[in-house]
């Protein structure tokens, strides 16, 4: 019995556990090694937003038609071997998001991405320009336009004085007619 209580435990103990594990690249990541359609971006992150963060496109080298701000769903938080990291609003970035099959941006912990304004970012932007040209600087969504004339508050609220003030004396002549009635 002893003997069979042993073997248990050794074969639990033996069993691995759930495990989180995010590898890094092998090979240093460059951008020609993500290929002809890789979207790449130079910008600020920006703030939460349903779906990722957004991301405030300043310089815009490859994929679809340039626009800013743009969504990557960023895996943040803690890291805990599951590629999350921490990132801050306001950061400056150059990074190129996965794009997923329907046209999604994402990013993780191994996303090539870095600093601008670093020996890696720079490097990054000379690699960027040399595939692609010099980028663009992309347009800002449109502002909705005004609809019309804002209406003056204080016509409002006399109007609004108004109709009380006419009901109110309603319902007072519709009682002292009911008591007459009686």
């Amino acid at each position: 019995m002893a003997m069979l209580l042993m073997a248990g435990f050794g074969l639990v103990w033996l069993v691995p556990a759930t495990a989180y594990a995010c590898s890094p690249p092998f090979e240093e990541p460059t951008i020609r090694a993500l290929g002809p359609q890789q979207v790449v971006v130079v910008g600020t992150i920006g703030e939460r937003v349903a779906g990722g963060r957004a991301f405030h496109v300043q310089q815009w080298f490859n994929g679809r038609a340039p626009r800013t701000p743009i969504l990557i769903a960023i895996k943040e938080g803690e890291p805990v071997g599951d590629c999350s990291y921490l990132i801050t609003t306001g950061a400056a970035l150059i990074i190129a998001p996965y794009q997923e099959a329907d046209g999604r941006l994402s990013a993780d912990l191994v996303t090539l991405q870095a600093d601008p304004s670093t020996e890696l970012g720079r490097k990054y932007v000379a690699e960027a320009i040399a595939l692609f040209g010099p980028g663009v600087v992309p347009p800002t969504a449109p502002e909705a336009p005004p609809s019309g004339p804002t209406p003056d508050v204080s016509v409002l609220v006399a109007a609004l004085g108004i109709a009380v003030t006419l009901v109110f004396a309603g319902v007072v002549l519709f009682a002292r007619w009911q008591r007459q009635r009686s």
